[in-house]
């Protein structure tokens, strides 16, 4: 399609039985080996001192999910939702980083082909970019509005009272991939770096 190339896969049996959906498919978005320029410039507004720029080269294309995984996703897999703001396509959120391992497990043994796990930071940043430079894949701290992401709607401003919002509300960036700015925290395989 317009962003590249894409697979989509559907919940294998007996998950799918256990929703009272009939599919719960998750599409993947294939990025490229390339070479991008990861971290942050000196000057860049809200920078924190570990983010130095440096070139990273990612020697193997991988796929990641478009969107975070939805509670309806989560509930097909691992029979629960502990999540605090309810909403079938809204972002799992109140998971530990055990609880995913968990759920990445489960999805393993039904996907056996597939290496299914987190991407890794530099694999992360590399999709957020989505091949630009600046602070947020649309743009710099001047273009950030609630229209775009959901943040408190201030920079560097941290705000308890807000709440998640379902998949896909916002438009994606270039490579088809949703909210990766915003909405809740994403785990990766690794530390960051």
């Amino acid at each position: 399609d317009e962003f590249g190339l894409f697979a989509d896969l559907v919940l294998p049996q007996p998950f799918s039985e256990r929703s009272r959906r009939e599919h719960l498919t998750r599409r993947f978005r294939y990025i490229p080996p390339q070479t991008f320029l990861m971290g942050s410039p000196e000057d860049e507004p809200g920078r924190y001192d570990d983010e130095t720029q440096h070139d990273v080269t990612l020697t193997q294309g991988y796929w990641l999910a478009d969107t975070t995984i939805t509670q309806a996703f989560w509930e097909a897999v691992m029979g629960d939702n502990p999540s605090h703001f309810k909403g079938a396509q809204r972002p799992v959120e109140t998971v530990s980083w055990d609880d995913t391992q968990t759920f990445l497990q489960k999805l393993q043994q039904h996907w056996q082909l597939l290496d299914v796990r987190f991407p890794r930071e530099a694999e992360w940043e590399c999709a957020c970019r989505a091949g630009t430079t600046s602070a947020f894949s649309f743009g710099g701290k001047e273009d950030l509005n609630t229209k775009q992401v959901n943040y408190s709607g201030k920079w560097d401003g941290w705000n308890s009272e807000g709440e998640t919002k379902p998949v896909k509300s916002y438009s994606p960036n270039a490579w088809g991939l949703y909210e990766m700015h915003g909405n809740v925290f994403e785990w990766c395989q690794d530390a960051w770096q």
